[in-house]
């Protein structure tokens, strides 16, 4: 009997240790799933400005094409008057030589200038498709998290279920000993499966205690990745406004350029 009680109570100190475990998961795999509708929403909203980010490439292309366009016509007709023609004064020749001339230089650069903004939509479309990538790490990160937390939760569940099936043969052991205590046939049956389930429950405590050490490690590496994933993002995420601010830089350096030859094209040589 004493030997019952004691086993009785063991068993009910480790079933309230194994809620208390099993609450505590359940919270953190709440907030881990929060994570990954939140992961899920940012790589939406990235997925969203990738499309964005496409649609602005091809009109821009189309106006690159045109500027192209204009600079061979350009080359074309001052080709066409390399020669002066006949009954055409020089001075009145070499003033048409000029405009033309000037008409090529603003065409090529205002081509030049359509290439550049082709070029800043183009790295736009692979700054948000970098965004992307990121957020597919971060929904993946998330999603381990929470597989390695619910593998965690089986495992306690398992566990309580073989724990709280011995608790249930021991109290029936237990009514079998109080309902007749002078029968030995009963006590020495008793006995003999009390004997195997005691076998029986040890041997299973001690596999599931290694399932949880095992499921345990296994979230401590995915939290480990997680973070060093999220470091990883970090520095990403720094990099790209650096990213801009040389792209915006290289910007004005292209304007003050466009700037300066219209304005030699302007005053003449």
């Amino acid at each position: 009997m004493h030997f019952l009680a004691q086993g009785t109570t063991r068993l009910q100190s480790a079933l309230q240790a194994l809620a208390a475990q099993q609450t505590a998961l359940t919270t953190q795999l709440t907030s881990q799933q929060q994570a990954v509708a939140a992961a899920q929403t940012q790589r939406t909203n990235a997925q969203a400005g990738v499309t964005q980010a496409q649609a602005r490439v091809p009109p821009l292309q189309a106006a690159a094409s045109a500027a192209e366009a204009q600079v061979a016509e350009a080359q074309q007709d001052l080709l066409d008057a390399s020669e002066p023609p006949q009954g055409i004064p020089p001075a009145t020749w070499r003033a048409r030589l000029a405009a033309l001339r000037k008409k090529l230089a603003l065409a090529q650069t205002a081509a030049t200038a359509a290439h550049a903004k082709v070029t800043e939509a183009q790295q736009g479309v692979a700054q948000a498709q970098a965004q992307v990538r990121v957020a597919d790490v971060q929904v993946s990160a998330a999603t381990a998290a929470v597989q390695a937390t619910q593998a965690a939760i089986a495992a306690l569940q398992l566990r309580r279920q073989e724990l709280q099936a011995g608790l249930t043969e021991i109290e029936r052991m237990n009514a079998e000993i109080t309902r007749d205590p002078m029968a030995r046939a009963a006590l020495q049956e008793v006995a003999a499966q009390l004997s195997a389930r005691t076998a029986s429950l040890e041997e299973s405590l001690l596999v599931t205690r290694f399932e949880l050490e095992d499921a345990e490690a296994l979230l401590a590496g995915v939290l480990t990745r997680r973070n060093e994933l999220s470091t990883l993002l970090d520095d990403v995420a720094r990099q790209i406004p650096e990213a801009e601010a040389q792209q915006a830089a290289a910007q004005q350096a292209l304007a003050a350029a466009e700037a300066e030859v219209s304005t030699h094209l302007r005053d003449g040589p």
